[in-house]
């Protein structure tokens, strides 16, 4: 038993360890991208993870959807519509806000998630919990006072916030249809549905499709590599262990995120944070610690 709680342990940090890093060169990457629109940037991410891992086994994809009730596929492009909700805001907001900005506020993703199974699925949060949300909330107003400092501003932050909230969504929706799919089918299905909701949104948006024919070549590079590390990678490795390891260890991987990304985009981009974005992404990560390691507290005790 003590060797498979080992086991289980040692999984469960090098997933948050990895997960971690795939996540981290998101925001670097995307800001790479410019000048081609966020929203461009996100269908492109979403749409090549969708091809490679449809390539991989298109008979096993196609039995999986074929065994789909009509509910389940309602849910699936749910999960998709989530998706392209979150990588839209995000990467929107952050070309709108300073990396470190965006970074220390998407570090609210694993207390979207606590609050989401409390608001959907009535897993009321425990004291840590709480006290983990009211640290975290003050944490991001701090950061958000940085708001009109050079890249940062305010509008890229509530945008960031906004894509926080929609993580919580989709993770619930990767629990809840854990039994229906297949890892490996449930990402390419939402990852192709979120391609179709973004290809639909990128006429309308203004400016999307300018400069796109083709892109420039360093930002073709950086959309395949966002396909490919944080998506195909991270977002599927997200989506299989939100099937069957606790929420908690799930949502350990954000504040990993904020930490190496304002890291990579410190040392690559330049984007060196002001004193300011550095105290608020401290509070948030100490709220979310708090939050985390005291819903693990809770687990253990109840397992007890």
């Amino acid at each position: 038993m003590a060797a498979k709680q080992r086991a289980t342990a040692r999984g469960a940090v090098l997933f948050v360890v990895l997960a971690s890093a795939a996540f981290a060169v998101s925001g670097p990457l995307a800001r790479y991208a410019r000048p081609v629109h966020p929203l461009f940037i996100a269908f492109g991410r979403v749409a090549l993870a969708a091809i490679a891992l449809s390539v991989l086994d298109l008979r096993g994809l196609a039995r999986s959807i074929a065994r789909l009730s009509l509910r389940e596929r309602a849910a699936v492009l749910c999960a998709g519509l989530l998706l392209a909700a979150h990588f839209a805001l995000f990467l929107w907001g952050l070309d709108r806000t300073s990396v470190p900005a965006a970074l220390s506020l998407i570090s609210l993703e694993p207390l979207a998630v606590v609050l989401c199974a409390w608001g959907f699925f009535g897993v009321r949060p425990t004291r840590s919990e709480r006290v983990g949300v009211l640290l975290a909330t003050a944490g991001a107003l701090l950061v958000a006072r940085g708001a009109g400092a050079g890249d940062h501003r305010l509008s890229g932050d509530l945008m960031v916030v906004g894509a926080a909230v929609l993580y919580g969504l989709y993770v619930s929706f990767a629990r809840a249809l854990r039994d229906a799919l297949p890892t490996r089918s449930y990402a390419a299905l939402v990852y192709a549905s979120a391609a179709a909701f973004l290809a639909a949104a990128l006429p309308v948006a203004p400016g999307a499709l300018e400069g796109v024919a083709p892109p420039p070549p360093h930002a073709a590079v950086a959309i395949v590599a966002l396909a490919l590390v944080p998506t195909l990678l991270g977002h599927t490795a997200i989506q299989a262990a939100a099937r069957r390891m606790s929420p908690a260890i799930v949502a350990l991987v954000s504040p990993g995120e904020t930490l190496g990304g304002i890291l990579l985009g410190a040392l690559w981009l330049g984007a060196v944070p002001s004193a300011t974005e550095v105290a608020g992404a401290a509070v948030i990560l100490a709220g979310a610690t708090i939050a985390i390691f005291g819903s693990r507290a809770s687990a253990a005790a109840s397992a007890g």
